[in-house]
C-alpha cells in the first residue's frame, strides 16, 4: 500500500471500489473515504467509478513545531500561558478535567512521568500506532495498532516502552504542553494537566522532495480525525482537537475535508490549529497577469538539491489560465490548457533528465476557482522559470506555492516571494481556530509564524496569536526541551481551551450552546491583548495574543 487517495463519495462507495478489485480503503464519514493502493495503480480507474464525486492524490503534511536544544533560556508553559492566575484565585478552581486532548503526529514517550497519574495508571485514554504492528488495529482500520488504556497501563507497571515510540518528539511535546502534569519537574508542568490524552501516531514517509525530510500525509492524517471523533463519541467526553502539522499554505479557500465530518460541528468538539511556520519561508509567491505587457506572465523559481518539487498555482478569481515550465537549460515544456477531463499532461526535460506532470483542475473542489499542480520528478538545481498565460477575461490575480519549507532546501525558493497568505489548508476556514506564533521575549511577532490573509469572506486568519517560542515541555526518554512554531502556540491555546471548557461547565447557567468553536473563538478574541499601536484584527495577529484572565473575565460577564 505506497499510494493514496481521498475520495469524496455518495452511494455505496464500499460496492464501487470493490468492483475495481480495490479493496484496501477505509470509510471515514457518510462523505469521505480513503484508497490505499499498490505504487502501479492507475488512478483515471476511479473516474469510472459511479459513486466517486471527487479524487484528490494524498497530499504531504510536515510538522508546525521547530526542537529546541535543551531548556536553557527557555520559558515555562505556566509563565506563557498565564495559568499563575487560576492557580492564585481561590474562586476559579479549574485543571482540565474532564476534557479530552488529541495529539496527532509524531506519537507520545508514554513512559514519561508527566503521563502518569499518581496512581501509576496512565492518562492516555488509547494510542493508535499507525505504524504499528503488535497490535490489531482500531475499528474500521485497515494498518496500525491500538492500544488501549489497559495496555498502557500494563506496560507502564512493567517498565515497558516498546508498544509504541515517538521517534521525532513532537508529538510528546505537543502533549506535554497542552497536558503534562510536571511530574517530573513542576516547573515545566503543562496547562490542562488534569486532562486525557487520545493520540495517534502518523505514518512516517522519508524524502518525497528531499532526502532524509520526514513527511505525513493527509489521508492518514483524516483517518486519525476519524479514529478521535470515535473515541471522544464513544466516550462522550469535551474533546479539543489540536492539529500540529500542516499541509501547504493556500490562497483561497471555502471548504476542506474536514468539513466532511459532522461530530466536528458538535457542540463540546473543539478543533485548533498552528497557523503555519512560513511567515519567513520564501514558497509563496503573489502576482497579478493583468500587469505584465507581454502575453504571458514568468515567475522564476530557484531550486537547490533535492528529488522532487510539487508546485501550485491558485488563481484569485474565476477566470482561467495555461501554464508551462522552462527548465534551467532552455528547453519549454507543453503549454498545458484545461480540458473537461482534467486530463493530466506528462513530459521530459531530456536535458536536465527530469520528468514533468501538469494538471488543471477547474473549477478546484476547496475554492471553486483553477488550481494548477506541476510536479518535477528528479528536479535539478538551477533556476527554473513558470510561465502564464490568461485564457479569458479575469482579475489576472494568481498565487503560487511550494511545499511547506521544512521539506524542502532553504535554496529552493521564489525569487521575489510574499510572506502573506501563507496560512496551512487545515488552519484557513471558519470552524478552527487558527493561532499564529508571538514572542513573549521580544514582545513581537515570531517572525516564522504564518500571516494572513485567506482570499475569502470568512473572518481573517489567525483568529489569535499565543505564546510560541522556546516554549519547556515534555520530550522523549522522560526530559524535557524548549520549542518552537505555531505548533506549540495551538498545544497552548488547547490547553486553555480544556480549562475553558471545565470553567463553563461549571456555572450555573451552564449551556451547550457555549461550547460550539465559533463561540470559544470569539470568547478569545474578546479576552485577546491588543496593543495599542496596531489596529486590529490584522494579517499577523488576528485579533490579539491569547490572554487566559481577560477572556476568562469575557465569558463571566457573557453568561
Amino acid at each position: 500500500m505506497e499510494k493514496s487517495y481521498t475520495i469524496v463519495y455518495q452511494g455505496d462507495i464500499g460496492q464501487g471500489l470493490r468492483e475495481k478489485n480495490i479493496n484496501n480503503y477505509m470509510l471515514l464519514n457518510d462523505k469521505l473515504v480513503v484508497v490505499y493502493t499498490n505504487e502501479d495503480f492507475d488512478p483515471t480507474i476511479l473516474d469510472d467509478i459511479e459513486q466517486v464525486s471527487i479524487w484528490k492524490k494524498a497530499s504531504p503534511m510536515s510538522s508546525l513545531i521547530k526542537i529546541g536544544d535543551g531548556v536553557v533560556n527557555g520559558e515555562t508553559v505556566t509563565n506563557a500561558s498565564g495559568t499563575s492566575y487560576i492557580e492564585n484565585n481561590p474562586y476559579i478552581a479549574v485543571d482540565g478535567r474532564g476534557t479530552l486532548i488529541a495529539i496527532i503526529d509524531s506519537g507520545i514517550d508514554y513512559l514519561h512521568p508527566d503521563f502518569i497519574n499518581e496512581d501509576g495508571t496512565s492518562k492516555i485514554v488509547s494510542i493508535w500506532d499507525q505504524e504499528g504492528t503488535t497490535n490489531p488495529p482500531p475499528k474500521g482500520a485497515i494498518f496500525g495498532s491500538e492500544f488501549t488504556r489497559e495496555d498502557i497501563n500494563r506496560a507502564i507497571a512493567e517498565d515497558n516502552g516498546n508498544l509504541t515510540k515517538d521517534n521525532i518528539g513532537t508529538g510528546t511535546i505537543a502533549a506535554g504542553i497542552a497536558a503534562g502534569r510536571g511530574e517530573l519537574n513542576p516547573l515545566y508542568k503543562g496547562v490542562a494537566p488534569k486532562s486525557e490524552l487520545v493520540v495517534v501516531k502518523l505514518k512516517q514517509y522519508e524524502g518525497t522532495y528531499m532526502q532524509g525530510r520526514i513527511n505525513y500525509l493527509n489521508t492518514d492524517f483524516l483517518a486519525a480525525i476519524k479514529y478521535v471523533c470515535d473515541v471522544s463519541q464513544n466516550l462522550n467526553v469535551l474533546t479539543i482537537i489540536n492539529l500540529t502539522i500542516g499541509e501547504r499554505a493556500r490562497s483561497v479557500i471555502l471548504t476542506n475535508f474536514l468539513e466532511t465530518f459532522d461530530y466536528l460541528q458538535s457542540s463540546g468538539v473543539v478543533i485548533v490549529s498552528g497557523a503555519g511556520n512560513e511567515g519567513d519561508t520564501n514558497i509563496h509567491y503573489e502576482g497579478n497577469a493583468m500587469l505584465v505587457t507581454s502575453p504571458y506572465a514568468d515567475v522564476i523559481l530557484e531550486v537547490g538539491e533535492q528529488k522532487n518539487l510539487l508546485i501550485t498555482i491558485c488563481a484569485n478569481g474565476p477566470g482561467r489560465g495555461d501554464v508551462s515550465v522552462i527548465s534551467p537549460s532552455g528547453e519549454l515544456s507543453y503549454n498545458v490548457q484545461y480540458a473537461p477531463d482534467e486530463e493530466a499532461f506528462s513530459g521530459n526535460f531530456n536535458l536536465e533528465n527530469s520528468k514533468y506532470t501538469i494538471q488543471i483542475f477547474y473549477p478546484w473542489l476547496f475554492s471553486g476557482n483553477e488550481e494548477v499542480e506541476i510536479l518535477i520528478e528528479d528536479i535539478k538545481p538551477g533556476i527554473w522559470t513558470l510561465r502564464l498565460y490568461l485564457e479569458f477575461e479575469t482579475s489576472g490575480e494568481f498565487d503560487m506555492y511550494l511545499p511547506n519549507g521544512n521539506l524542502i532546501p532553504n535554496n529552493t525558493r521564489f525569487l521575489d516571494p510574499n510572506s502573506f497568505a501563507t496560512i496551512t489548508l487545515y488552519a484557513s476556514t471558519e470552524n478552527v481556530i487558527t493561532v499564529g506564533a508571538f514572542n513573549d521575549k521580544t514582545d513581537s511577532m515570531w517572525i516564522g509564524s504564518s500571516k494572513g490573509s485567506v482570499r475569502t469572506k470568512i473572518s481573517l486568519k489567525p483568529d489569535i496569536v499565543a505564546p510560541g517560542v522556546d516554549i519547556i515541555s515534555t520530550y522523549n526518554n522522560g526530559s524535557y526541551i524548549k520549542s518552537t512554531g505555531t505548533g506549540v502556540s495551538s498545544s497552548l491555546t488547547a490547553g486553555i481551551l480544556a480549562l475553558i471548557l471545565e470553567y463553563i461547565g461549571q456555572q450555573e447557567v451552564y449551556q451547550r450552546k457555549l461550547l460550539f468553536t465559533n463561540v470559544l473563538k470569539t470568547y478569545l478574541m474578546l479576552g485577546a491583548t491588543k496593543n495599542s499601536i496596531y489596529t486590529f484584527p490584522n494579517d499577523s495577529q488576528g485579533f490579539g495574543v491569547l490572554n487566559l484572565k481577560d477572556t476568562i473575565n469575557a465569558i463571566a460577564n457573557k453568561i
